[in-house]
């Protein structure tokens, strides 16, 4: 349908929502962040890691809904890691978005899944299901189970998306050098002992042989990385925007966003596309 800009979809895992000593300490990266996510427009904003956003009547949440200058926002609630830590999700939309459903889920998975199914005005019969995700960073087996629920969402005819920090590498990103990373770290990303040594891309795998489409892939840009690029971590794609079979040939647009990598803002960059529904 024509007359109608494209949409734009943004997810960033903000490191701890924007503060620091683990989201208790100073807003020494708030600012930055709100600042450079209000810069990309987003119509429809899935943010991870938001730390104490729930706090006094979410707060936090409500102050990064009015800075970045969306129209409302939704906190997906964690469960308690080990560490004590609840790293909640959030969706947030823009005034050209209404909200038809939204919940969590986090029963089934080590954070938390927030979803909503959207309405978009000027594109009646299309009903967009959003999911953001964070799934396990400990347990590659668990990330293919958490993502096990989601594969009815690629059925013909369902414009839907499954976006976030999905922990996992992406599809035909290049195999990366984990000779480099603390064996510690291993067992977060590699097959199980006693098979290849090899990044475990089975939550991913299983998302495309239900037919979602990653967006990257589309791009040409399968192999830019999105996160970990400290020292003694391997660069890799695991912020990913997955689209449906319904719903990929409207992704019109993909772009890795650096800036809050490049000026310390978190350590993951944003990703975006832009959808044309018509």
């Amino acid at each position: 349908m024509t007359g109608y800009p494209p949409l734009r979809v943004v997810t960033f895992n903000s490191l701890f929502g924007g503060y620091s000593d683990d989201g208790l300490g100073l807003p020494e990266r708030w600012d930055g962040q709100m600042e450079f996510l209000r810069s990309l427009r987003p119509d429809v904003l899935l943010v991870q890691e938001c730390n104490f956003w729930d706090l006094l009547g979410g707060r936090r949440l409500h102050r990064a809904v009015n800075a970045i200058g969306m129209a409302a926002g939704h906190l997906a609630r964690a469960n308690k890691t080990t560490g004590g830590h609840r790293f909640h999700s959030v969706i947030m939309i823009s005034d050209r978005v209404r909200v038809l459903a939204q919940d969590y889920d986090r029963a089934r998975y080590h954070h938390t899944m927030g979803w909503a199914n959207l309405a978009v005005p000027g594109h009646p019969g299309i009903t967009l299901e959003v999911r953001n995700l964070h799934l396990d960073p400990f347990d590659p087996r668990n990330r293919s189970r958490e993502v096990g629920p989601l594969e009815v969402l690629a059925a013909p005819g369902r414009h839907a998306m499954v976006a976030g920090d999905l922990n996992a590498i992406g599809a035909d990103f290049p195999e990366p050098d984990w000779g480099q990373m603390s064996p510690h770290l291993l067992n977060g990303h590699l097959r199980p002992p006693g098979e290849a040594e090899v990044g475990d891309r089975g939550a991913v795998a299983l998302l495309a042989r239900a037919g979602f489409v990653d967006a990257a892939v589309m791009a040409g840009q399968a192999d830019v990385p999105t996160a970990a690029f400290g020292d003694g971590d391997v660069p890799r794609r695991q912020d990913l925007i997955l689209a449906s079979p319904a719903l990929a040939p409207a992704v019109a647009g993909y772009q890795v966003h650096r800036r809050p990598v490049d000026e310390g803002l978190s350590d993951h960059c944003a990703v975006s596309i832009d959808l044309n529904l018509g």
